[in-house]
């Protein structure tokens, strides 16, 4: 798992619109400081446009769930 800070990358693995209820793909390494680790190599349904997208794509309507 690759670790960043939330607040500076807009990876769909982080977005709420990418299909992840568990949050499985994502862990807090430091929930203060903003930074947390993900699984590069998930991938999942985006809601927005209803295909399979890789946790490390990103577009234009990102908004974050953390």
């Amino acid at each position: 798992m690759k670790s960043i800070h939330v607040k500076h990358i807009k990876l769909c693995v982080f977005c709420k619109h990418w299909y992840d209820p568990t949050n499985q793909h994502i862990k807090p390494k430091n929930i203060l400081g903003g930074v947390w680790s993900y699984d590069e190599k998930a991938k999942s349904v985006c809601a927005i446009t209803g295909t399979p997208k890789q946790a490390v794509s990103a577009c234009n309507k990102f908004e974050l769930k953390v």
